[in-house]
């Protein structure tokens, strides 16, 4: 009787141990739930104040405080005020006098915001990214194609558009997370870039870069910077790798002339703003043959084949290809392809 009273004691204090352990770990552990990039924002205004307020000007703020997922890119107090903005700017501009001036700082501001949030991991893997700002075709335009900022690893830093010295920035802080995205401290105010600047940006178009600015390419250089928004030019730019076939022995660029190659570039160059889309293919869906593009090496053309990305040149010896669509400057667009297009010189 006494060992069976042992038995039903132990057993009664087991059961109650592994009661008192269920409930105990049953019991809901509280989370604190992650505040959204603006508030993280207003929660530190010796960095952000300026931001805040611009945001705010802007009508941003609503968007960074709504769910969704965004990568911010944020200058500092210290940043908006060596660009000439401050606090007191801002607030003192009033609608409906200053409509103008408030909708350039919003797409300043809009530069700086990638439509998916971007954890620090994928920075450093670089690449092209659009951001919320837009191509104005118009100075009243309101919409446009997506403007795209290059990130790329450069030593131990993640650099945005090649850095301060092509309207760049660096990214001073990591990532803090938000409930709607990631933040980023940044040390410069992001420029809007141009085809030239996003040229520069590109590491995989420093040969193009390398031409375009010797000495003797200066007026094709010259011919990108001055485009606009109103009069812009697609480049259908060659990356290294097509540099490199054509400048090898026997390669096309072989012995070709000073003269004979600003010819070529120009033949790379067309009036107007030609963006794409792989999913329809490069030419319109609606399009019922090759689409001819007119280039500034007149009267040289070559063609978009129907219902590709291939580019056949007017000597037609073999077929380039376009591999990355649509890097949007604020005055044209570039297209990648794979070829020194060849013209009859």
């Amino acid at each position: 009787m006494k060992i069976k009273n042992q038995i039903l004691s132990f057993v009664t204090i087991l059961i109650v141990a592994l009661v008192t352990f269920s409930c105990t770990n049953d019991e809901p552990k509280e989370v604190t739930p992650l505040s959204s990039i603006v508030a993280i924002a207003k929660a530190d205004p010796a960095n952000f104040s300026i931001l805040v307020d611009a945001l705010k000007k802007t009508g941003l703020d609503v968007t960074l405080s709504s769910p969704g997922s965004y990568t911010v890119f944020a200058p500092t107090n210290a940043v908006f005020t060596a660009a000439g903005i401050t606090s007191a700017s801002i607030n003192a501009m009033v609608a409906p006098a200053d409509n103008t001036a408030i909708a350039n700082l919003k797409l300043v501001l809009q530069n700086h915001v990638i439509g998916i949030g971007t954890r620090s991991a994928d920075l450093v893997a670089g690449g092209t990214f659009k951001t919320f700002a837009f191509y104005k075709s118009t100075a009243t335009a309101t919409s446009g194609a997506n403007l795209n900022l290059f990130i790329s690893k450069v030593g131990n830093d993640v650099v945005l558009n090649a850095g301060a010295s092509n309207g760049g920035a660096k990214i001073t802080t990591a990532g803090t997370e938000a409930s709607n995205g990631i933040v980023y401290a940044i040390d410069g105010v992001l420029k809007l870039p141009t085809i030239v600047n996003q040229i520069v940006s590109n590491p995989s178009l420093s040969s193009l870069l390398g031409v375009v600015t010797s000495t003797p390419q200066a007026s094709v250089l010259t011919v990108l910077n001055a485009a606009t928004a109103v009069a812009p030019v697609t480049v259908y730019a060659p990356n290294n790798d097509a540099f490199t076939a054509a400048t090898a022995t026997g390669g096309y660029l072989v012995g070709k002339s000073n003269a004979q190659v600003t010819n070529i570039l120009r033949y790379h160059l067309e009036n107007g703003n030609k963006t794409a889309s792989l999913a329809t293919s490069f030419t319109s869906s609606t399009a019922t043959a090759d689409v001819s593009v007119t280039t500034l090496f007149t009267p040289n053309k070559f063609t978009i084949l129907l219902g590709t990305v291939k580019i056949k040149d007017i000597v037609g010896t073999s077929n380039g290809t376009i591999k990355t669509i649509n890097i949007q400057g604020t005055n044209g667009v570039i297209q990648v392809i794979d070829k020194v297009l060849q013209p009859f010189l």
